[in-house]
């Protein structure tokens, strides 16, 4: 990748992640299938519990190594390479993933502190009466709606620039085969905010895609796609397999493919041109 002076090319390394899903897109449909196969029988199984949520994980970690590989190497050799590359790839974003909740509990700290400071009295006499906490938060939330959606924009943004600052952990991961994680902070250095603008010009509308294709499965297996609890009540039923499967499909297919590619090409184009060899 051609850096001009240093700089990430926003609309060429978009461009260029496209280019990935437009050549490969046949082995990704194989990964995604497969994939999306073994998250909607988790589902089926757990439900939506710990136990699910790790196993999604697990698998998004393994279908992430496999479309890096194939963007470093092509798609000879994934398969020999692809289970020491996902425990590897699910630690680093085991790692980013420590980092955000950390984040995410700030924003939230301080949202709630907001919320219920004016209550702060009630919250005292409450004690650890749950049902009048409950209550309490809920007049918090409607005497002071902006708040919460503030904090999740705010969120959002500190969760954006974060992941983009470590964008590049998993393919150096995959690359260098051991974890790396802390030398993204250093390869990203000065193009923080093209990284983000990149990521935002080619997954945002990525991600309407994925929502309409999901909405179409939807349609087409009856699932009630707009509410989780009676997706999660309804787990085991053929409509809501139907549908989960496709919806994981259009997931890891469209937006993992695309983030793998653009994720792949920054590598190549930020870390430093290692030493020759002696």
């Amino acid at each position: 990748m051609a850096t001009p002076e240093g700089k990430v090319p926003i609309v060429e390394s978009a461009g260029q992640a496209v280019r990935f899903l437009r050549e490969h897109w046949r082995f990704g449909l194989s990964v995604a299938a497969i994939g999306a196969a073994v998250q909607t029988g988790a589902f089926a199984l757990f439900g939506v519990t710990a136990l699910w949520i790790v196993v999604v994980g697990i698998v998004s970690a393994f279908v992430h190594a496999a479309f890096l590989n194939v963007a470093f190497n092509g798609p000879v050799g994934v398969g020999a390479r692809l289970a020491g590359d996902g425990l590897r790839v699910f630690a680093s974003m085991s790692f980013v993933g420590f980092f955000i909740s950390i984040v995410m509990f700030m924003v939230l700290y301080v949202a709630m502190s907001i919320l219920i400071g004016p209550y702060a009295e009630e919250v005292r006499a409450a004690g650890q009466n749950n049902e009048q906490l409950m209550a309490i938060m809920d007049r918090a939330v409607a005497a002071q709606p902006n708040v919460m959606l503030w904090a999740l924009g705010i969120a959002g943004v500190l969760v954006l620039l974060l992941t983009s600052r470590l964008y590049l952990a998993a393919p150096a991961t995959v690359e260098q085969n051991r974890i790396k994680v802390f030398d993204s902070w250093r390869w990203t250095k000065g193009n923080l905010l093209r990284i983000a603008a990149t990521r935002v010009l080619l997954l945002a509308p990525a991600l309407i895609l994925v929502g309409v294709l999901q909405s179409i499965a939807a349609a087409i297996f009856g699932a009630p796609a707009s509410d989780p609890a009676a997706l999660a009540a309804n787990a085991q039923t053929v409509s809501v397999i139907g549908f989960y499967f496709l919806a994981g499909l259009a997931q890891l297919l469209i937006y993992g493919m695309l983030e793998a590619g653009l994720s792949g090409y920054l590598y190549r184009g930020l870390r430093p041109t290692p030493p020759p060899a002696a």
